[in-house]
């Protein structure tokens, strides 16, 4: 029963990450897009774009580290205990 709950456990995570990773690549791709085209890349792409940089303006320096320092542990705890 355990490992029944365990599975579906790696295979949400799974998903979920891979989702995460599909929203981090269609922002990246609008970006790209608004680089390329500049204003003449239309509304949605620009206001992607505006929210991008005002969530990077708002996220202190301080906050920057902090995730650093989780993502780092969080890629380094499995090599450390293999």
């Amino acid at each position: 029963m355990n490992n029944k709950i365990i599975q579906n456990l790696q295979s949400f995570s799974s998903l979920i990450w891979e989702l995460s990773r599909a929203g981090i690549l269609i922002v990246l791709i609008i970006v790209l897009v608004f680089l390329l085209l500049g204003n003449e890349s239309g509304p949605y792409v620009r206001s992607v774009v505006l929210n991008v940089g005002e969530l990077v303006s708002i996220i202190s320096s301080e906050a920057i580290i902090g995730i650093a320092l989780v993502l780092l542990a969080w890629f380094m705890i499995p090599k450390i205990n293999k």
